[in-house]
């Protein structure tokens, strides 16, 4: 045992279960949550403790009719069953939905979709502030989870896209990442 008082916690998010959850892999903690205190969003490995599934807006929002408000979008992801650990780009044209570790081996990608796992050589996500639930910017569409029993599998995401009517290999809809829709 040591006769020194533990070090006082630095950053808010070193109390944040979700935080905690996220950076519990991570071989320097520390950065990660300095980056948040920042403001800015820093890369997070994908495949250790989740993969991710990118989805296009127009695959999540494709089945919703009026105005596509945050809370009928997380409705829509609530209703097919993922309750946490979504992700909203800056330009609002990609959801990312955390998922059980190894699920990207499996994913069939369609238009609209694509899985990073740990067998991907670009595993990162930009992941924003725990507590940043609206933008502007990148944020949690749905809470940050804290633990890998909360989140979603293939068949959430894939309930979600049959909800919204989706179908890959649509035609007439063809999405490049990394570029805006029209620009490919």
């Amino acid at each position: 045992m040591s006769d020194y008082p533990p070090l006082p916690v630095t950053y808010p998010t070193q109390r944040h279960p979700g935080a905690l959850w996220l950076v519990s892999r991570v071989p320097r903690p520390r950065e990660i949550h300095e980056a948040w205190a920042d403001g800015r969003s820093p890369a997070i490995e994908i495949g250790r403790r989740f993969d991710v599934v990118h989805l296009a807006a127009e695959a999540v929002e494709g089945g919703i009719a009026g105005v596509r408000t945050d809370d009928v979008v997380e409705a829509a992801f609530r209703e097919a069953g993922i309750g946490y650990g979504v992700v909203v780009t800056r330009r609002r044209d990609v959801y990312s939905v955390l998922v059980r570790a190894g699920t990207a081996r499996t994913w069939t990608a369609g238009n609209g979709t694509r899985a990073v796992g740990i067998d991907d050589h670009l595993r990162y996500l930009r992941t924003p502030h725990p507590g940043r639930r609206e933008g502007p910017g990148d944020f949690w569409l749905l809470p940050v989870p804290h633990e890998e029993e909360v989140l979603a599998g293939a068949v959430e995401v894939r309930a979600l896209l049959a909800r919204s009517g989706w179908r890959s290999g649509r035609a007439g809809t063809c999405v490049t990442w990394g570029m805006r829709p029209g620009s490919a």
